[in-house]
């Protein structure tokens, strides 16, 4: 679609959006929710919500982070969702982790000239502070992201010894035979259901509520990674997984004898454990934090396949927001699943993700924009609207004029309906 078909797509969509009104969804939909201790104020939620997603990859130096805000601020986009963890590490000066290698790793003619050097990976600077300064002075919101499950990610192990693949293999999800996930493509993850796993997240939201002057906390991978998994394996089938379970079920554990719908129900029920934890723990005293997470497209997929109970962490008052990730160049599909998010939990506490590197158009991600609330969204992510430092990012003349295109007409949308 060209430039000028997208235009006019906005421009019906926005006379579309006048005619109506502007009339708020959420003022329509009887409030479930009890308030969880020190809950941010209902009326916080309401507010216009034009978020980004920054991913780890996106930033190395201190001008790449100045750059993000400037284009972010430019835009109109009040909420920044910025990647603090990626797996088991750190984007900041962490009193838990070490540094996330992505920050100091050679990217082009950098990469040809680190051959024979040692490497260092403290940045010499902290990222994470830096952002919120810049984002502060421009009046938006800077929430950290991080990513819950995951420990590591490829066929080569971490570099930094401190890295908890090393001081904490027994945190490394394993089958029934004792055998640890292997490395590959995807990620390596961590095992929920134990309690020295969970206190160690809890610690890590602890530290950043508690050091950072950031705007909310954002768990992503906050799901069982079915998808990563053998599935004619047991997992976890560890001894210490299987002995808790025995002993909070009062069923029998051994993986012979093993009722596995009552298992992954566990399963279930200590992931949202360790949400809940998060919320009392992680974020008591803090009241305007703001407490999301990026969960499944669907609220059944999310629970049934990813053991993402969701549903009750809004319903319940356990969560402030969810951000369902519907990522598809299907508008039907979009629609969809956004009204299953809908009818499940009350919609004031839903913002849309929307997958704009799936769409080969700015007039789709408008069309996407306009099928939820339009004023409440999260865009994923920046590497597909902004030039980036992302080392994947396509660079291909085609791909920069998609991105010129999709940052003009979110830039007049934002203008648009924004104020």
């Amino acid at each position: 679609m060209q430039m000028s078909q997208s235009m006019s797509l906005f421009v019906r969509t926005a006379a579309l959006i006048a005619a109506l009104g502007m009339i708020a969804v959420s003022g329509c939909v009887i409030e479930r929710n009890q308030p969880r201790a020190d809950r941010i104020e209902d009326a916080t939620l309401t507010q216009s919500a034009f978020g980004l997603w920054v991913t780890r990859w996106d930033y190395q130096k201190q001008d790449d982070i100045r750059q993000i805000i400037h284009n972010a601020a430019a835009m109109g986009i009040t909420d920044l969702y910025w990647q603090v963890r990626g797996q088991g590490d750190a984007y900041y000066r962490s009193n838990n982790e070490p540094w996330g290698e992505e920050l100091t790793r050679p990217r082009g003619e950098q990469k040809k000239n680190q051959q024979h050097r040692t490497r260092s990976l403290d940045p010499g600077f902290d990222p994470l502070q830096l952002a919120i300064n810049e984002a502060h002075a421009q009046g938006i919101r800077l929430h950290a992201w991080i990513n819950v499950m995951p420990l590591w990610r490829g066929k080569t192990p971490p570099i930094d010894q401190a890295h908890p693949f090393y001081t904490h293999p027994q945190w490394r999800l394993t089958d029934e035979t004792g055998q640890p996930q292997p490395l590959g493509t995807g990620y390596v993850v961590v095992n929920p259901v134990l309690d020295a796993v969970q206190d160690h997240i809890v610690a890590i939201v602890r530290d950043l509520a508690t050091r950072y002057n950031i705007d909310g906390v954002h768990l992503d991978y906050i799901r069982f990674l079915t998808d990563e998994l053998a599935k004619e394996k047991l997992y976890p089938g560890d001894a210490q997984s299987l002995s808790l379970y025995a002993r909070m079920v009062g069923d029998r554990a051994t993986p012979g004898h093993l009722n596995r719908t009552k298992y992954r129900a566990w399963i279930r029920s200590r992931i949202t454990t360790l949400v809940k934890r998060i919320g009392e723990e992680s974020l008591k005293g803090h009241p305007n934090i703001r407490y999301s997470a990026a969960v499944w497209r669907r609220p059944d997929l999310a629970k049934d396949q990813y053991l993402q109970d969701a549903t009750r962490w809004v319903n319940e008052g356990i969560i402030d927001e969810i951000m369902p990730m519907i990522y598809t160049n299907k508008d039907t599909q979009f629609e969809d699943d956004l009204q299953a998010w809908y009818n499940a939990v009350d919609r004031k506490r839903v913002l849309a993700g929307i997958g704009v590197y799936k769409h080969d158009s700015a007039g789709q991600t408008l069309s996407q924009v306009t099928l939820g609330h339009p004023r409440r969204f999260v865009l994923f992510a920046y590497s597909s609207i902004f030039e980036s430092s992302n080392p994947d990012q396509d660079k291909a003349p085609d791909a920069m004029r998609l991105r010129a295109m999709q940052r003009d007409a979110l830039t007049q949308f934002i203008d648009r309906i924004g104020g």
